[in-house]
């Protein structure tokens, strides 16, 4: 037997061999699925607000070369933290979800459609009319102001019923001692 048989035979040995992982990955639970969207909640919040000032410059009509440097970033961290968001099973968070991926989405556009409109409103005034217009985010600014807070109250809520049940016990986790 030669040595390319041999090395064929032993390839196609290893070849029919099928690995098998025997541990299933966890689905987080509840809580960290919770903590995941409150932690991409708490930094889009702050971040609308560098949104908000990119957009201000835009409607005064300051140089793209000023304004894209801040805007850039922000578009890219928007659809970042909208590729984040967990896809939980709890039809609460669910719902938390899929109108953070709206925000989002919204948030990376009109940050970065604006900066395209300041680079071409030199061309029509009717475009500089419409930059000038710029001022803020609008309604989905508030709407995730209100999920940042909803989502801070369920926090509160859970943590105040595990230190309730702590208390009672004399555990952290609930159980006796």
């Amino acid at each position: 037997m030669g040595v390319l048989s041999w090395a064929r035979k032993r390839r196609a040995r290893f070849e029919r061999v099928q690995l098998v992982d025997g541990l299933a990955p966890l689905e987080p639970s509840l809580p960290e699925q919770t903590d995941a969207v409150f932690a991409i909640v708490a930094e889009a919040v702050l971040l609308q607000d560098a949104a908000e000032e990119v957009l201000v410059s835009v409607g005064r009509g300051e140089h793209l070369g000023l304004v894209a440097p801040r805007g850039g970033p922000l578009v890219r961290r928007f659809f970042a933290l909208r590729d984040a968001l967990p896809r939980p099973r709890d039809p609460w968070l669910q719902a938390r979800v899929a109108a953070l991926d709206t925000i989002l989405l919204h948030h990376a556009m009109q940050v970065a459609t604006s900066m395209e409109f300041l680079a071409v409103a030199g061309r029509s005034d009717r475009l500089s009319e419409v930059t000038g217009s710029y001022g803020g985010l609008g309604r989905p600014a508030e709407l995730l102001d209100q999920t940042y807070a909803e989502l801070r109250a369920r926090r509160t809520d859970a943590s105040d019923h595990v230190s309730d049940i702590s208390s009672v016990s004399g555990s952290p986790r609930g159980r006796p001692i």
